[in-house]
């Protein structure tokens, strides 16, 4: 019974028309804590093909900033990070 229900759900989330008019999100952003004691940097990618997002925490803003503008530069075969639009709030 269970699996069934599964199968249901799997098979009506997958049934669900995708966005043709979406903004595609390509994004490192440097963001800090209330107490600004911790810095994260995440990258997203949201585009119509997938959805993507990590992090990496950092105990400085200079630590975090510097690590999002080398990671800003980078160019490998599967993601071109010079695309991506670099925020740092």
């Amino acid at each position: 019974m269970t699996r069934m229900n599964r199968e249901l759900l799997k098979q009506a989330w997958l049934s669900i028309p995708a966005n043709k008019n979406k903004v595609e999100i390509k994004e490192i952003r440097v963001i800090s804590n209330e107490n600004k004691d911790w810095f994260i940097v995440k990258t997203i990618t949201d585009t119509k093909e997938f959805y993507s997002s990590s992090e990496c925490g950092f105990n400085t803003l200079t630590e975090a900033v510097k690590f999002a503008k080398e990671r800003n530069k980078e160019n490998d075969s599967f993601v071109d990070y010079t695309k991506y639009k670099l925020v740092i709030n």
